[in-house]
């Protein structure tokens, strides 16, 4: 559980700086647009291309920041699942555990023993002799 809440905290903290690019960007937008308000476009060229490139730039960085989120917590995800059923597999073994020498002193486990050999015995190949057949055996296999 400790390994889940700290992976939990750090995709936080890249949440956070996810948040923070966001803003930067949003910064960065409203200076482009503001440039390019002015009438002097020839002279705001320069500013109007770097201002773009380091939007694409950030926007690549937001993008990469939420790939590691999906692929954090995707990760943690699938830890803590697969924690969870081991950990019920576990308390399902122990119960029966515990339980089997309490079945075997009351007879339920032979009985149980007996409805499963049963059950499985049903959906396995029936042996028979057809009417036509020589005392031949044979064998039916389902396909």
């Amino acid at each position: 559980m400790p390994e889940f809440q700290d992976r939990l905290s750090y995709i936080d903290k890249r949440y956070d700086h996810l948040r923070r690019l966001t803003q930067t960007l949003k910064r960065k937008i409203n200076d482009l647009e503001d440039i390019m308000r002015q009438d002097n476009d020839e002279e705001n060229m320069e500013q109007i291309k770097a201002l773009i490139e380091d939007i694409k730039r950030e926007k690549q960085l937001m993008r990469d920041e939420a790939h590691i989120i999906r692929g954090e917590l995707s990760q943690a995800m699938y830890n803590e699942d697969l924690r969870s059923h081991l950990l019920n597999f576990i308390a399902e073994f122990e119960d029966t555990w515990q339980e089997t020498p309490k079945k075997r002193l009351t007879g339920e486990y032979r009985e149980e023993q007996e409805r499963r050999r049963q059950s499985t015995s049903q959906g396995e190949d029936d042996v028979y002799t057809p009417s036509s057949s020589d005392d031949q055996t044979y064998r039916e296999t389902s396909f």
